[in-house]
């Protein structure tokens, strides 16, 4: 006997119920993401489960189904008798009117036997028993077939992407189901328009601005390059940015003024202030400032700059892409005009950003051809990114306080580098920096050499910036501090998350210690 994916199907979603019979309601989402199961053939069974009184649906936003019983009254026989899943091995039954129980066949009480056996065994078995410390849960523990463990890696490459938080998966997996264009003013689309304007609110809770400033994009490249392309006289900005704010300031046709940076990392107000001040700057102006670099984590002053910017009728934008998410941010105290947020870097999905634009600030528009958020960018609102990024936002903002465990991994692993390589450079550690980025440098090493090593030795960081880590050469942000060829072409880049464990910072240590003091490594 083989059972079918119905009974199959139906009893691990309703063993996922009770594992989570704590809560009011379960999202058949939920269960389908969890037990990899198919949600249109989980939303079928359960029209019989809870037709057979084993499940209670509930309606609403918090809707989903509970168990109508404690799971240990719930055996495995009534949900397998619930979805009509067969459990006697042949027909010989005596209940089945094409076995010949007037004449049985030789092996007929042999074969009766085994099925009544199974009916009674899968009686005897709940849902209780199947959960994690259950008695079958122990026994599939201990006889389980042993099989070779794939070899664990150290993801420590956060700040070029982060996984996708469970939060986030959920809601993009509910929001794909959701059928309507959020612009569509019958009910469907009213759902959809729910699911973005939810999402906006959450985005905008976790920077400190109003929902009506969040203006979704396909990420923060789009929106640095949407603010550069203003129709500016003056752009003033510096070497440490990242490229989606260099290369469209560089292109635009105005006048582009890099200012220094010191070694430290840090843009000097003062400078800012000298300049402007002296030379006077054509208006209109923007000054544009990341709030975290994205290769050395040191924080720039930027409610400092954008003060003086206001004071003197310059517009400022921020790259806050690395910040949001692991320090507190507050757009409206900060003073900014503009802001740029990417989703994937605190675990949201790829591809989906946000600008948040000061209200009574008009853009022009870079994407035209639709009325969609509110006129400012036009193309239909990819729903499902979307929702996730607003999940990923409210996770993020939840978990603001957890930075200080991170900053104390983060502060465990430069310790171990210092003393494996009492030669190594932690590139701005004299400044602020957000609490889950070490740059280091070992003289003598190239960055590319390095990460190929820790990569194969099972941990993955970067050289640099993800977007141009796969290009050979100096990092552009280290030479504009002032730092020498060998420290800008032989920086890596460790990021930290909130998924990353000590285990993660003692694989890294035990690599870096096999790989620090070889003089294998070409220079």
């Amino acid at each position: 006997m083989e059972l079918t994916t119905k009974g199959r199907y139906a009893v691990m979603a309703m063993a996922d119920l009770a594992a989570h019979a704590d809560r009011t309601a379960v999202p058949l989402s939920s269960v389908a993401e969890r037990q990899h199961l198919p949600l249109s053939y989980l939303e079928q069974l359960f029209v019989p489960l809870r037709r057979s009184g084993l499940v209670e649906s509930a309606r609403g936003r918090a809707g989903g189904y509970r168990l109508s019983k404690k799971p240990e009254e719930i055996s495995i026989a009534a949900v397998m008798a619930a979805v009509e899943e067969v459990t006697h091995f042949t027909r010989c039954t005596d209940n089945d009117p094409r076995c010949s129980v007037g004449t049985p066949c030789l092996t007929h009480g042999l074969w009766s036997a085994l099925s009544r056996a199974t009916s009674e065994f899968l009686e005897s078995v709940s849902l209780a028993d199947v959960l994690p410390g259950g008695e079958f849960a122990v026994k599939a523990a201990a006889t389980a077939t042993e099989s070779p463990a794939p070899p664990m890696r150290a993801y420590l490459d956060y700040n070029a992407t982060a996984p996708l938080c469970s939060e986030a998966k959920v809601a993009m997996i509910e929001a794909l189901d959701v059928v309507g264009n959020p612009s569509s003013v019958h009910m469907e689309g009213r759902r959809a328009r729910g699911v973005v304007e939810s999402a906006r609110e959450s985005v905008a809770r976790l920077v400190g601005a109003k929902p009506s400033e969040v203006v979704f994009t396909s990420g923060a490249s789009e929106a640095n390059a949407w603010v550069m392309a203003q129709p500016w006289q003056t752009i003033l900005t510096n070497g440490i940015e990242h490229d989606s704010v260099l290369a469209p300031a560089r292109a635009a046709k105005c006048n582009v003024l890099e200012l220094a940076t010191g070694r430290n990392g840090i843009v000097c107000v003062e400078q800012i202030a000298e300049y402007v001040l002296k030379h006077g700057v054509p208006r209109p102006a923007v000054i544009a400032l990341q709030m975290a670099n994205n290769e050395t984590g040191v924080i720039q002053p930027v409610g400092e700059v954008a003060e003086f910017a206001r004071a003197h009728g310059i517009l400022m934008h921020s790259d806050a892409v690395q910040a949001a998410g692991r320090v507190p941010v507050d757009f409206a105290s900060l003073g900014l005009d503009t802001m740029a947020i990417s989703a994937h870097k605190l675990g949201g999905p790829k591809g989906i950003g946000a600008l948040i634009i000061r209200d009574h600030l008009d853009l022009v528009p870079m994407l035209r051809g639709g009325g969609q958020e509110r006129r400012r960018r036009a193309g239909t609102e990819n729903v499902a990114a979307i929702a996730g990024f607003g999940a990923a936002a409210e996770a993020a903002h939840a978990e603001l306080r957890s930075m200080a465990a991170i900053e104390s991994l983060r502060d465990d692993l430069e310790a171990h580098i210092r003393a494996i390589s009492p030669r190594a450079e932690i590139i701005g550690e004299a400044s602020p920096r957000i609490g889950n980025t070490i740059a280091v440098a070992l003289p003598g090493k190239l960055a590319e050499t390095l990460v190929i090593r820790l990569d194969l030795a099972g941990v993955a960081v970067s050289a640099g910036s993800a977007c141009s880590s796969g290009k050979v050469g100096a990092s552009h942000v280290l030479e504009a501090m002032g730092l020498g060829p060998e420290i800008a072409s032989g920086t890596i880049r460790i990021s930290l998350g909130r998924e990353t464990t000590k285990d993660d910072i003692a694989a890294f240590v035990a690599a870096w210690q096999a790989i620090a003091g070889s003089q294998a490594i070409a220079a």
